[in-house]
């Protein structure tokens, strides 16, 4: 059974702030669905995405190994 999560609780899941999770729903980097009352996360689809890499925001370690 799909376990629906709000952006509070992905914001929480995802041990990231509220901010973060809206920024990333904008420029459409992290899986989402829409929804009448707003976005939803469905909890196994947030696991694949940090598996996958997804959660590493940009200009981390990177960056700082190019300057």
């Amino acid at each position: 059974m799909t376990q629906w999560l709000t952006v509070k609780q992905a914001a929480e899941y995802l041990q990231m702030g509220k901010s973060t999770v809206y920024k990333l729903i904008h420029e459409d980097r992290i899986p989402f669905h829409k929804a009448l009352t707003g976005y939803r996360f469905d909890a196994a689809e947030l696991d694949e995405w940090v598996k996958s890499g997804g959660a590493a925001l940009r200009g981390g370690s990177e960056s700082k190994e190019e300057k």
